[in-house]
């Protein structure tokens, strides 16, 4: 494979310099509240260099979605479907509760997309991309537990992925719309209805995992 030029390598490099900026400004005040004119000011950038590296709000947001969905994806693959059973709800656990308090904004800029998606077409895409993927990874963890636990679900993969991502994306919205509490209270009930929506989907019981201690 050729090694990429100088300049070809000074262009990725901004471009990801942009993207750094572009996350920053999206995830603090939401994507209808926030203009490529924004984003140059805090990059430090002219209008005409940001044109240049992307056309349109559009493309911005969605290569800003890509990147953090990509890191996100990539340390659960990491830190969970590839880590010891053993240790699989915990890991589930940690990985799920760190990205809550690290990444809050980032999440919310999720969700934000989603909603745009709904009216606007060119976001539909991403979306489905960035979901089909985390159902493939919910499937591919269940399959194993099924597998390496002798655990039988209690709904086919296809129905208990959908069920698991649907849980999990929706006590992350609500764990970002609780503010009456401390992100470690959010966090320790997502962990404990996590745990008991796992045990649910097995018809032997419990998949082996490990109840959290429920913070008052």
């Amino acid at each position: 494979m050729t090694p990429p030029s100088k300049s070809q390598a000074k262009a990725e490099a901004k471009r990801a310099f942009l993207i750094e900026q572009a996350t920053i400004c999206l995830a603090e005040k939401g994507y209808a509240h926030v203009s490529l004119r924004d984003i140059a000011k805090e990059s430090g950038v002219s209008l005409g260099i940001l044109h240049y590296y992307f056309a349109s709000k559009e493309e911005l947001m969605l290569e800003v979605i890509a990147s953090y969905k990509e890191r996100f994806i990539a340390e659960l693959e990491r830190e969970v479907v590839a880590a010891p059973l053993d240790n699989f709800f915990p890991a589930l656990a940690a990985v799920l509760g760190r990205s809550l308090l690290e990444d809050r904004k980032l999440h919310r800029l999720w969700y934000d997309l989603q909603a745009q998606a709904l009216y606007t077409p060119v976001f539909l895409e991403q979306v489905h991309h960035t979901r089909n993927r985390l159902h493939d990874l919910i499937a591919r963890m269940l399959k194993r537990l099924q597998t390496e636990r002798g655990a039988a679900l209690a709904v086919d993969v296809s129905a208990a992925s959908s069920i698991l991502y649907s849980v999990i994306d929706g006590m992350i919205l609500q764990c970002l719309l609780d503010e009456s509490r401390t992100a470690a209270e959010a966090i320790s009930r997502f962990q404990l209805a996590l745990h008991h929506v796992l045990e649910s989907l097995f018809s032997s019981g419990s998949p082996a995992t490990h109840p959290v201690e429920r913070g008052d």
